[in-house]
């Protein structure tokens, strides 16, 4: 049995927050220390090559906050005090550096940055309830955005909300299962296979995108995979022999292979979607995503 959602959760989650931009403004959420200093050893200048769509569980974080934080004015309160109800919220928009996650990710590419005004934060509010946050995000990673009209506040959190718009998010928090994780691409068809991790020490679920914000499979680094606990997903019945091409990932090389069923090592070949593997339906279309035929 889900909890009883207010109307404002019920906008924000269910229907991809579609509510109007101040809805989620209270009065008591008066919060006026978030502007943290970015030092100079916190700036990181990579060039991003993708991007990551984070979300965590607000029940969760709210269960860790002191209770003073949850009080009108204190720094969690909008987000844990308040009559507002949220479940999950966009932690962030990442742009990510180096695909084989060497390189890091890009951060505070600009230094330390200005308080950004609360009124220009408040149409942000529904998707990611915490001023601090939202500066921190700006800072942090807004910052870093390779097209010059996304590294404004507006720029920024204009695009994380596009793409948080298009997602239907469940209404109760999901662990990392087969189950859970068909959940997404059941309910939200526009991601490709392979475009859904998860990062289990923050118990977050993240999409990935590619520089034209398009879904796109991750490409996982070995880090990545200890870190998610991958597991494997079968492709339904395209598993039972209708999945013409197999596009598995070397463990060793990290290599992408496609498999005919030809090859001796067809029916062995498991497809992993967690970890960006496919199936394709001609030869043609596992070329044209940068797959190479694996050797016999």
């Amino acid at each position: 049995m889900y909890p009883l959602l207010c109307a404002t959760a019920i906008t924000s989650l269910l229907l991809s927050t579609m509510a109007a931009a101040n809805s989620c403004v209270d009065k008591l959420d008066s919060y006026s220390d978030y502007d943290n200093l970015v030092a100079a050893a916190d700036v990181r200048t990579i060039s991003s090559e993708y991007y990551l769509l984070s979300y965590s569980w607000s029940p969760a974080h709210c269960l860790k906050v002191s209770a003073q934080s949850k009080r009108a004015g204190g720094k969690n309160y909008l987000q844990c005090g308040s009559e507002q109800y949220f479940g999950y919220i966009l932690h962030g928009l990442w742009p990510q550096g180096a695909r084989s996650g060497k390189g890091g990710y890009p951060r505070a590419c600009q230094g330390n940055q200005g308080k950004i005004d609360r009124t220009d934060l408040q149409p942000f509010l529904c998707m990611t309830p915490s001023v601090w946050l939202l500066q921190h995000e700006y800072e942090y990673h807004g910052t870093c955005m390779p097209r010059p009209g996304l590294r404004t506040p507006a720029g920024y959190f204009g695009k994380a909300r596009e793409l948080h718009q298009q997602l239907q998010l469940p209404l109760k928090q999901l662990s990392y299962t087969v189950a859970n994780l068909n959940w997404w691409y059941k309910h939200n068809p526009q991601l490709v296979s392979g475009s859904i991790k998860y990062w289990q020490r923050g118990r977050e679920w993240q999409f990935c995108y590619d520089r034209d914000f398009k879904s796109a499979s991750c490409l996982f680094s070995s880090k990545d995979l200890q870190t998610a606990k991958p597991v494997t997903v079968l492709v339904g019945a395209r598993s039972a022999g209708q999945c013409t091409v197999k596009g598995n990932i070397s463990k060793r090389s990290g290599r992408k292979y496609y498999f005919l069923q030809r090859h001796r090592n067809y029916r062995s070949v498991v497809i992993n979607k967690a970890a960006g593997e496919r199936c394709f339906d001609t030869e043609h279309q596992a070329r044209a995503a940068g797959w190479l035929e694996a050797p016999n």
